[in-house]
């Protein structure tokens, strides 16, 4: 059976943020060469109201990913994708959890994921779907949709700040993975340096559990404070509207990519190539020799108040700052 003969499918990927924004290139190159199959895509609560607007797809259902299979809210959810009738199942999330939920729902064609350090995960992500649909191309840019409120809301908060609009995503401090983050005192440098040269307004973005901790980056002027205060939704159209992001390797900083932001990724313990900016970006990567480890402990950290892996500390302010006024 080729792809012309599926009339509906559903795509599965609950997590994380910038795996889902990953996937979206293998959805959007489906619809463009097999534009009469239908669509649809699961993934987490959370994540859910970032590609609901996607016109490529056809509905988007939502399940909570720690869900208990004998509940029976779990149960009624099964019987709902069970009547959907699908054709097919691409699962980008090969968790025996959701195996068997499919398997339950009575969708008998499946096409799992299976992940490889050897290439980038849009391409990952894409050669899966590949299988089922032999005559789809790769994308070349990522792409996300938002409603028009929900831009004319960003815009409106940001009217009485001048351009450019510089995003510095320094969340994920007490993340699973070390590695990540860049050390704080180093963003307030690089935050003072951006500012004193381009002037404009420095946007500081970052999850609400390193709200505390990432309140020193205010000290850098010309910086406006979302850390922590925005919905994802409303933070994507903050992100959607700036000039430039700066990040380590993290969701918001795919979300800028596929928004056509210039970015820069800072990479220390993971995989450029798996991982790096798919388009629209600048990766620089750390010169320690470890990496990538794609750890999510680093073993050279030994103490718990110990927050900032050396493969990250390791880059220079100066090296990205050289970037900076490669791209404003």
């Amino acid at each position: 059976m080729n792809g012309k003969k599926y009339n509906k499918i559903l795509i599965i990927r609950t997590g994380a943020i910038g795996d889902v924004v990953h996937t979206s290139a293998l959805f959007h190159s489906i619809k463009k060469h097999y534009k009469d199959v239908k669509i649809h895509y699961l993934t987490s609560e959370l994540i859910r109201p970032l590609i609901e607007n996607d016109p490529d797809l056809e509905k988007v259902l939502s399940i909570n990913p720690k869900f208990n299979f004998f509940s029976a809210e779990t149960k009624d959810y099964i019987n709902k994708i069970k009547l959907e009738n699908y054709d097919l199942a691409i699962n980008l999330q090969p968790s025996l959890k959701i195996k068997f939920m499919l398997f339950l729902a009575g969708i008998k064609k499946q096409y799992i994921y299976k992940k490889t350090f050897k290439i980038h995960a849009v391409t990952n992500f894409w050669q899966t779907g590949l299988k089922a649909f032999p005559e789809i191309m790769p994308e070349k840019n990522l792409k996300l949709y938002l409603n028009e409120q929900t831009i004319s809301n960003a815009k409106e908060r940001l009217k009485n700040f001048p351009r450019p609009f510089v995003i510095i995503n320094a969340g994920g401090v007490f993340s699973k993975r070390q590695g990540r983050t860049y050390p704080i005192e180093k963003w307030v440098k690089l935050g003072e340096e951006i500012y004193n040269k381009y002037g404009g307004t420095v946007i500081l973005n970052g999850a609400k559990e390193d709200k505390e901790i990432l309140s020193v980056l205010s000290r850098i002027p010309g910086s406006v404070n979302f850390i922590g205060e925005l919905e994802l939704i409303d933070s994507c159209a903050i992100i959607s509207q700036a000039d430039l992001m700066i990040s380590g390797d993290s969701g918001p900083l795919h979300i800028a990519t596929a928004f056509g932001v210039n970015s820069i990724g800072l990479y220390g313990s993971m995989p450029v190539l798996r991982t790096g900016c798919y388009s629209n970006g600048i990766n620089i990567t750390s010169t320690k020799d470890c990496v990538p480890c794609n750890r999510r402990k680093c073993k050279y950290l030994r103490n718990s108040d110990e927050l900032y892996a050396p493969c990250m500390d390791e880059i220079p302010t100066e090296k990205i700052m050289e970037t900076v006024n490669k791209l404003i």
